[in-house]
């Protein structure tokens, strides 16, 4: 599945042109690339996804992924620098303990800090929503606690 890009006219909110630019796409046995959410933290924008796959209750595989790139229409690289079009991604929560499946998130800026919200499945197959402040490493990698 590949994940594009558009500029959107401020006025309007319609398209602005015709130009798509791919920023995520995965291949082989999961092509599962869901929830693009771009976020702008320093220097960079961290374009945040859900890989894999959802809505399986305790068996769901999502997990939160991100890339970065200095300008918002990228590339957009993973820790390793392969590029998001090349199916790279960062993991940052993926299932541990009770939590399954978590995904589908969003990142917001707070007074406490950032915050990615998300919504997980605990062993009973019940959804719940996460919510964890993200820090970042000497490097600028986001991580949650």
């Amino acid at each position: 599945m590949r994940r594009a890009l558009i500029a959107l006219n401020p006025s309007t909110g319609l398209r602005a042109d015709g130009t798509v630019r791919s920023i995520a796409q995965r291949t082989g046995s999961s092509t599962a690339v869901e929830a693009p959410y771009i976020f702008r933290h320093g220097g960079y924008y961290y374009l945040w996804v859900s890989f894999d796959l959802c809505c399986r209750g305790a068996s769901s595989t999502y997990r939160v992924m991100v890339g970065r790139s200095a300008s918002i229409t990228g590339p957009y690289t993973d820790r390793n620098g392969t590029a998001m079009t090349s199916g790279g991604g960062t993991q940052v929560l993926a299932t541990h303990g009770a939590i399954h499946g978590p995904g589908h998130q969003a990142v917001l800026a707070d007074n406490d800090g950032e915050v990615l919200f998300y919504h997980y499945y605990s062993t009973s197959g019940a959804s719940y929503l996460g919510i964890n402040l993200i820090g970042y490493d000497a490097a600028g990698w986001p991580f949650v606690y």
